[in-house]
């Protein structure tokens, strides 16, 4: 994977990740998910810094002319890229699906998944793709250098 495909990978993967996460926990209680207001919210200020962060460094890098260097093996690139973030989608994906299930209106009172428990699952999620995605994102998105002087 080159470096200009890591980069539109991870800015758009976090776009996607971004829009798809605010748009399910926003709009889920409206639409019978028993995740309730306000824990639907509490779980979006857990998922959402970490893509904000990575958007917020791509939009700042974009403005660089011309873009820095970044020495890399490139034949590791794209599993440190891809593979966080699709770890991060399937869980995701499986423990929203395992709470909404376990939850469901015919699901044993006290038996279900619970937010706290929810919140848990999606913070080690974002810890995998923090611990690398983060710092792949702090090579490919390489703040400007002070001006000297």
């Amino acid at each position: 994977m080159s470096i200009d495909a890591a980069r539109k990978f991870l800015i758009v993967s976090s776009l996607l990740m971004t829009g798809g996460q605010l748009m399910f926990l926003l709009m889920a209680p409206a639409f019978g998910y028993p995740l309730i207001y306000p824990k639907n919210l509490q779980i979006l200020q857990i998922v959402s810094p970490v893509f904000l962060g990575y958007l917020g460094s791509a939009s700042h890098f974009i403005f660089q002319t011309p873009a820095p260097e970044v020495p890399v093996q490139n034949q590791f690139l794209g599993m440190l890229v891809k593979g966080p973030l699709a770890i991060y989608f399937f869980v995701v994906v499986g423990m929203l699906t395992a709470y909404g299930y376990t939850n469901r209106v015919a699901a044993a009172i006290g038996e279900g998944i619970s937010s706290e428990d929810l919140a848990t699952a999606l913070s080690l999620a974002l810890g995998v793709l923090t611990v690398t995605t983060g710092v792949i994102s702090s090579y490919l998105f390489v703040p400007p250098k002070p001006a000297s002087g």
